[in-house]
């Protein structure tokens, strides 16, 4: 079967009305089976399909406009399906798509948005099945919890499908280990208060075997536990990361501008405290708090006045817990920060190796980080050692009030009013609900840790994404110009702009070349990253076709546009997938004839796996200015309208410089070049001048470069 299928409902058909809308029918059938309720006439007119159709690229990009996650999987096997976590969409026979809802003793019940309902067999399967599928998760809606004032705790656990069946599995299972586990106690009476008195070897023979019973059942109880919270726990950790991660590339440029990465990478690791505490501690306080009103139960049915000391030492434990666990938050919180900041340094240092190096200054960099670290270190000995003090405090009461019920135990033994067998059990019984409070304890105060882990990712969660991940998405293509009215490049609202008054049109129709130049720091690549819509216009207007921005559409803009900033850098991966930066609806054609146009194809053809050579920003299988032609690749490979492109020449001689630049002539798009070469003026249709704040037009022949 599926994999759980809880908050789903059943799939109800859609049928398409066109050829090439079965995509946006089959969507529309997984999204009401996510408790949506969405029609075809409605996805069709937010998201009209092309007579192409749609990829699965493109079903992915909408899904995640109506709050679901999908991801793509090659299954090999038909087999295979039966674990995708359903509904599911398929590619069928080539040119075609189905909801697969789910599979029943080997009967396949497939939704073709063509004919409606199917049962197919194994063989079908095979034979219709292309192989793809796209299986989809619904996405956290943190926008709406902030809104709400829900529990961003019950939010993140409610939206974890089957979470809580497999919660309920856990607790059940706990129960019953634990229930296991108390009859010790009492085949240990019985063993000494009648098998021994008796020399009854009978009894002795039913014990034993009892006792290796419920050990056994105990054991096994506990290894399907583990089993369960280890299945549990890296399902959540996917779910909340992905969310995670998801909602924080959907935030603006200026998020990551203004944080270190190495930041944000260590915020990450509170996912797995959240994890931990959810799905492990949470669970196991449920049946910890069962436990002990048993445990008490049993201690006052023996031995009332014992029992009596003990919950007293319990709450005197409870107590120097509450009074030392605060110190010991805000010091673990201190630990955190000082852990991000350590990570940040030393991420900068690996980035800046080179540098480092050649200079013989990574010895002085390692003090510095070794400062950091240092601090970071500190503070975690610091919240270990005040826990530390804290177990001592808990120690001495335990012992205590061992010492005393020890002491009345004994007492009550040479009174003849206990027997030496209700003593045994009555201090087995005794440790364990030590044992089981002091993990009940424990997870409640783990809720004020939760929060310091909480908070640290509200930074990101309460940041809202940038129109682009949001909007409506309708393929447009800019036909005229891009046009800049009265705009002014500045940081903040505050500031005083670099760069005031900028009015300028790039007419898209004609594929005009324009050359920004300047000095140095000047505004010319913020200017550059404001026409990539990346930085936000804080006065005047960016201008699409003659209408806004947010009128024509960011996501659109952006799909007209290739860019290559001075700052880009190749990933850790493939040639093919630096080109295509991993989008599915790049073709490996397109990707061979953008290198071919910078002059890359027959270099790339070299490298030892060709288009399969894993490459990163400090590969030496490339030298810098192929990398940069190859970022350059990547923009033009989308086939854009318009060109943004940051000294793309740099790092490479006149003559190759001259030679990409006439081939990007020759490409079909309007190009916008900042630059500070002088070779490529001469192919500019106008030249514009950075000059005392202003934009100022000069003529190709007579331009400087600065």
């Amino acid at each position: 079967m599926f994999a759980s299928r809880l908050h789903t409902r059943a799939v109800r058909p859609v049928l398409q009305s066109e050829t090439m809308e079965c995509g946006l029918a089959c969507l529309a059938m997984v999204a009401n089976a996510h408790r949506h309720d969405l029609d075809l006439p409605y996805l069709r007119a937010l998201f009209p399909p092309s007579r192409r159709g749609m990829t699965f690229a493109e079903i992915v990009e909408v899904a995640g406009q109506i709050g679901l996650d999908a991801q793509g999987l090659a299954v090999s096997q038909v087999e295979e399906l039966a674990g995708l976590k359903g509904p599911s969409i398929l590619h069928w026979n080539g040119n075609h798509f189905v909801v697969l809802e789910k599979v029943v003793r080997g009967t396949y019940h497939v939704h073709d948005p063509a004919f409606g309902p199917r049962l197919y067999a194994r063989e079908d399967m095979e034979r219709y099945f292309a192989g793809v599928a796209l299986e989809f998760e619904p996405r956290i809606d943190f926008k709406a919890v902030r809104a709400s004032r829900k529990s961003l705790f019950w939010s993140v656990y409610r939206s974890c499908r089957g979470i809580e069946h497999t919660v309920g599995l856990i607790a059940v299972m706990s129960l019953a280990a634990t229930l296991f586990a108390l009859a010790t106690p009492v085949f240990l009476q019985t063993a000494i208060d009648t098998v021994i008195p008796q020399y009854d070897l009978d009894l002795l023979t039913v014990v034993i075997v009892g006792l290796l019973l419920f050990t056994a059942f105990e054991a096994v109880s506990r290894w399907l536990r583990d089993l369960v919270t280890l299945r549990a726990a890296t399902m959540f950790e996917i779910h909340f990361t992905r969310n995670i991660i998801g909602h924080a590339l959907r935030l603006p440029l200026g998020f990551f501008e203004s944080r270190h990465p190495g930041d944000f990478v260590t915020r990450l690791t509170s996912v797995d405290q959240i994890k931990t505490f959810l799905v492990t501690g949470f669970v196991s306080s449920i049946a910890d708090g069962i436990m002990s009103v048993l445990l008490v139960g049993m201690m006052y049915y023996y031995a009332p006045a014992m029992a009596g000391v003990s919950v007293l030492t319990l709450v005197v434990a409870v107590l120097v817990r509450f009074a030392t666990y605060p110190e010991i938050a805000r010091a673990t919180t201190l630990s955190l920060e000082s852990r991000s900041e350590e990570q940040a340094r030393l991420l900068d240092g690996l980035k800046q190796i080179a540098g480092l190096k050649a200079s013989n200054t990574g010895g002085f960099f390692a003090l510095k980080w070794l400062e950091s670290f240092t601090r970071f270190a500190n503070f975690g000995y610091r919240s270990k050692k005040l826990s530390i003090d804290a177990d001592l405090y808990l120690h001495l009461i335990f012992a205590l009030g061992t010492v005393a019920t020890l002491y009345m135990g004994v007492t009550d033994v040479m009174k003849s009013t206990l027997s030496v067998g209700v003593l045994y059990a009555f201090f087995a019984l005794r440790a364990a609900f030590f044992t089981t409070m002091n993990a009940l304890i424990m997870s409640f105060l783990q809720l004020s840790v939760m929060r310091v882990h909480f908070g640290r990712l509200d930074d990101v969660l309460d940041e809202t994404p940038e129109p682009a991940s949001e909007g409506v998405h309708i393929a447009r293509v800019i036909r005229h110009s891009v046009a800049l009215e009265g705009l002014a490049v500045q940081f903040a609202a505050n500031d005083a702009p670099l760069i005031a008054e900028v009015n300028l049109t790039i007419d898209i129709a004609r594929h005009e070349t324009l050359a920004i130049i300047g000095p140095s720091g000047c505004g010319k690549s913020s200017l550059l990253r404001i026409l990539a819509s990346l930085h936000p216009v804080r006065r005047g207007r960016l201008l699409v076709d003659g209408r806004p921005i947010d009128a024509f559409g960011v996501h659109e803009y952006r799909a007209n546009i290739g860019c290559v900033f001075a700052d880009d850098q190749l990933f850790a991966g493939t040639v093919a997938e630096n080109v295509a930066l991993y989008s599915p609806d790049i073709s490996q054609a397109q990707i061979e004839a953008a290198l071919d146009q910078v002059g890359l194809l027959d270099a790339v053809h070299g490298l030892p796996q060709g288009f399969a050579t894993l490459l990163s920003a400090e590969s030496p299988l490339l030298s810098t200015g192929q990398r940069r032609r190859l970022i350059l690749a990547r923009a033009l490979c989308r086939r854009p309208r318009l060109l943004l492109l940051d000294e793309v020449t740099a790092n490479l001689d006149p003559a190759s410089e001259a030679e990409l630049v006439q081939a990007l002539l020759r490409f079909p798009a309007a190009k916008v070049f900042v630059t500070h070469s002088r070779h490529v003026l001469p192919y500019a249709d106008r030249v514009l001048t950075v000059h005392g704040g202003t934009l100022v037009e000069t003529r190709p022949g007579t331009a400087e470069a600065a």
